[in-house]
């Protein structure tokens, strides 16, 4: 799992002096506390950052959430709800957004970003979706037993597990994703969230990492080279297998042209709406975390857990690299303007110019 993999380095980068923090303080449930507010945001290990119209927004380490309003140079930290770590946020809209990770916490926003609060978090999921599965199998239908299973194992050991992905179509239909086959689902903008393992083709209950939308098409990328890909008339994510062994963590792409891309430099092509996959060349050798297509520039963006980043045609043929300065690992891109991309990653939020 990317996200928890990279969330287990963080230890150094993490344990920064801040306000407020009293080290000798007896355990407090990071889903009952807000997180530290700090003197300075600069060098904290951030796992993720979206747009939020003008605005940039970065989520990670210990509930720690950042925006940013002159494009990525400087950044304020905003209050959040709880301390656990958060490793993925998204925003169908500029005031609307959504952030997702451990304890299986979702946090919303209805300001753009200033405010946040908490949705829906693991001690909740451990009752209300067992619930709502016991209850449609107590009306007759059998086929969701063994997601009922796999619900209770999942929490069986409490309610840390993570929710390593979040995508929403509008303000009120959205979707979260996570290990084990775990997805959870809200159609009235998260006031309500139940869980959806059933909608996606899954039996062996894979990982899922994230969730995406590219040309109106929505995709999960998940372990074993699987591409989940929506079926709109069902209602139901099919299983795409792109022949691949490893785990991918995303796509991205534009209106001809998905990318698929994983651990150390793999990257997957598809030029018929995500139905068929190919490996292409790619000059990258680290975990690739995040990528992103820029319009303007009518070019790809990828990044890597090593601190690369490459750069690629519309068509992701040809390809090259950036020199990054020293190797830092990089959670997340997102395009700033035609000329430059914000980063997040484990020493905090940065810029790099498209030269």
């Amino acid at each position: 799992m990317l996200a928890v993999s990279i969330a287990a380095a963080v230890g150094v980068a993490g344990a920064q002096p801040s306000l407020g923090a009293t080290p000798r303080d007896p355990f407090a449930d990071p889903l009952d506390i807000g997180a530290v507010m700090h003197e300075s945001v600069a060098g904290r290990p951030l796992m993720s950052v979206a747009r939020a119209g003008q605005r940039f927004i970065a989520v990670g380490m210990r509930g720690l959430i950042v925006s940013s309003d002159d494009g990525g140079k400087t950044w304020t930290q905003v209050q959040s709800p709880v301390r656990s770590d958060l490793l993925a946020v998204a925003f169908p809209v500029p005031r609307e957004g959504w952030a997702t990770g451990h304890d299986g916490v979702i946090l919303h926003t209805a300001d753009g970003g200033r405010t946040w609060e908490k949705q829906f978090d693991g001690r909740i999921a451990a009752t209300a979706l067992i619930r709502d599965y016991k209850v449609r199998i107590d009306a007759g239908d059998a086929t969701l037993q063994p997601y009922l299973d796999q619900l209770a194992l999942n929490y069986k050991a409490g309610p840390s597990l993570p929710l390593l992905g979040v995508w929403f179509k509008d303000t009120q239909h959205g979707l979260a994703v996570g290990p084990f086959g775990m997805a959870v689902a809200t159609e009235d903008g998260g006031r309500t969230w139940v869980p959806a393992l059933e909608r996606i083709d899954n039996p062996r209950f894979l990982h899922l990492q994230g969730v995406s939308e590219v040309g109106g098409e929505v995709f999960i990328a998940a372990e074993k080279g699987t591409v989940f890909r929506l079926d709109k008339a069902a209602g139901k994510f099919r299983a795409v297998e792109t022949g691949y062994a490893g785990s991918l963590f995303g796509v991205t792409g534009n209106e001809q042209v998905l990318v698929a891309y994983g651990l150390k430099g793999t990257l997957y092509r598809s030029t018929d709406r995500g139905a068929s996959w190919t490996r292409i060349d790619s000059p990258l050798h680290g975990l690739v975390t995040s990528g992103v297509y820029i319009a303007q520039r009518q070019t790809f963006v990828f990044v890597t857990a090593s601190g690369e980043i490459a750069l690629a045609d519309q068509n992701a043929g040809a390809f090259r690299t950036l020199k990054a300065g020293r190797a830092v690992t990089t959670t997340g891109v997102q395009a700033s303007s035609g000329q430059d991309v914000v980063l997040s990653g484990l020493d905090g939020m940065r810029t790099a110019a498209l030269q």
